[in-house]
């Protein structure tokens, strides 16, 4: 079943629920964690405050039911919003020119500062975790080496007035940035370090994000190579590996499945996800593991039977490969 409710609805069910708000880092009073269990979903909500108007925003949750969420014409500051885990929703807006897409893991959607709209139509088929890195606009300006804050022109569609309506795009998150969002998540620091790691991570994912968009809008962003029918049929593949982590086909059955030669599989998950088709399952793996060490429901050798791996050795040296850090030591760690 399909909730439709406006957003001040949604803002007063969410503020009915039963919550706990706590100190993620007891040494850090802008560091505020939410936990929220409502008629509709449950979840927590991370929010660091960091300097210069600059923050993060880590939430995890799960819907109890469909939820379409009307949001009325407001204004939205600079933002770059990534999903992690989970198909958490499409949004319809009307932002800079209407447009329909989904947000699902792997993907991300740049907001501009300026007026915006949307209709959200937020899933309940899976739980989602998702980061977002927001500033003023007047941050991003602050970064301009003359006393005229002018932003180069290839920058100005991000920073509008907020009588104007904001820009918006949606991409596929690179790898390198979704490495800095797992550094992020698994910051091993509290107090003034943990503070000062964080916002330089947040500064580097910015830095990136903004080469993308100077790309993007200088017609220099690499677009992909393949045919359309070759592209969904990649696509087809990546659907397949997701709902057969624990027991995916080889990579001469699923090139069998899709309907291509495994050379040209290979060679499509390069150009399209930047990695092999095995490296592209490891890391779902391993993002699914993190999920699920987050819930602290399971032992970490119950996680590595549950993501396809025979020997917890061979998850601890994945995990530890990709996080930095052993399972174990990332549990603990969350439970901090």
């Amino acid at each position: 079943m399909t909730i439709r409710l406006t957003a001040d609805e949604f803002h007063e069910l969410f503020q009915e629920a039963d919550q706990e708000e706590r100190q993620f880092d007891v040494s850090d009073e802008l560091d505020i964690t939410n936990q929220s269990n409502g008629q509709y979903f449950e979840g927590w909500m991370r929010r660091i405050q960091l300097r210069g108007g600059i923050f993060i925003l880590i939430e995890r949750s799960q819907n109890r039911e469909r939820l379409l969420l009307n949001y009325p014409e407001g204004k939205r500051l600079l933002k770059w919003h990534f999903i992690l885990s989970g198909q958490q929703h499409s949004i319809h807006s009307f932002s800079h020119k209407e447009t329909c897409f989904s947000l699902s893991a792997g993907r991300h959607v740049v907001y501009g500062s300026g007026l915006t709209k949307s209709i959200e139509n937020c899933s309940d088929a899976e739980p989602f975790l998702e980061v977002t890195i927001g500033m003023q606009p007047k941050v991003l300006r602050s970064f301009v080496s003359d006393s005229s804050e002018e932003l180069p022109k290839v920058f100005n569609h991000l920073v509008r007035p907020f009588d104007r309506q904001c820009y918006l795009r949606d991409g596929q998150t690179p790898p390198m940035i979704n490495a800095i969002l797992q550094q992020i998540l698994q910051c091993p620091y509290q107090g003034l370090t943990k503070r000062m790691y964080l916002e330089g991570k947040a500064a580097e994912l910015m830095a990136l994000m903004l080469e993308e968009e100077a790309a993007f809008q200088q017609g220099e962003f690499q677009t992909c190579l393949l045919q359309p029918d070759q592209l969904d049929r990649i696509h087809y593949a990546k659907e397949i590996i997701l709902k057969n982590l624990t027991n995916p086909p080889s990579l001469m059955e699923l090139a069998r499945q899709v309907g291509v030669c495994d050379y040209n599989l290979k060679r499509g998950f390069k150009e399209v996800f930047g990695t092999t088709v095995f490296g592209y399952l490891r890391d779902r793996r391993l993002e699914r593991a993190s999920a699920l060490l987050l819930e602290q429901k399971m032992t970490v050798a119950q996680v590595a039977s549950v993501i396809g791996y025979g020997s917890p050795t061979s998850f601890n040296a994945a995990f530890k490969r990709k996080y930095g850090m052993s399972p174990k030591t990332y549990q603990i760690s969350v439970r901090k």
